[in-house]
């Protein structure tokens, strides 16, 4: 029994240590990925910005008609001639100095209102996949209330659906953060003809059920101490 726990508890760590590696990688995947996603919608949304002000503005369609005229002369275009350059410029000089996680976010705004809309509905999608929101921790808090009993908890307390919501936010929250504990089926040994041997296994048996209600056991109060 005490080599196969000793197992157990090695399969356990080897599977933990497994499962947290590859929530980071799945944490710097999608920061890698949002970084990505914002460098093409800044360039998307500044040319988006220059098709619907384009049509309506004399001013840069004058500019645009004779930086095409000048080109096509030979003649090199001066700084500020080129009315797309100077417009993408523009556009991408107005971030400067923006912190988009706190500015004016606005889907139909201003270049830097656009890229904080965008920025702040990744960042709000990070936080509900890889932490724990603020109404997980208080539902967790809300049931550990339940099942409180003196120092410690009494989980026959709660009834079977707020016990079985209990165990999903267990396994919800752990997930999130990459240390899940893993689920060990730790099936009985079937019996065999040999009665002798049918008494080692009824034994063997018995402790691997009693190590299994005690891992389960001791789990919930573990959890709820986090919170």
């Amino acid at each position: 029994i005490a080599a196969y726990r000793a197992a157990m508890a090695s399969k356990m760590k080897e599977d933990l240590s497994e499962r947290a590696l590859k929530q980071l990688q799945s944490i710097a995947a999608f920061e890698a990925g949002m970084n990505s996603a914002m460098q093409e919608l800044v360039v998307r949304e500044a040319a988006a910005s220059f098709k619907d002000k384009f049509p309506a503005d004399s001013k840069m369609q004058d500019a645009a008609f004779a930086a095409s005229v000048k080109s096509l002369s030979g003649a090199q275009l001066a700084v500020g001639e080129d009315p797309v350059a100077a417009h993408f410029e523009g556009a991408f000089k107005s971030l400067q100095g923006v912190d988009l996680g706190k500015a004016k976010a606005d889907a139909k705004g201003s270049l830097p209102e656009r890229v904080a809309f965008a920025q702040q509905a990744k960042e709000a999608e990070f936080r509900n996949s890889f932490m724990v929101t603020a109404a997980e921790a208080a539902e967790v808090k809300s049931l550990a209330s339940k099942a409180k009993s003196g120092e410690g908890y009494d989980f026959s307390k709660l009834p079977a659906d707020l016990a079985e919501r209990l165990d999903a936010l267990y396994k919800s929250i752990n997930a999130k953060v990459g240390f899940a504990m893993p689920d060990q089926a730790m099936k009985p040994i079937p019996l065999t003809a040999d009665a002798a041997a049918n008494k080692y296994i009824e034994e063997v048996n018995a402790r691997l059920t009693a190590a299994q209600v005690q891992l389960r056991q001791g789990r919930p109060p573990a959890f709820l101490s986090a919170f």
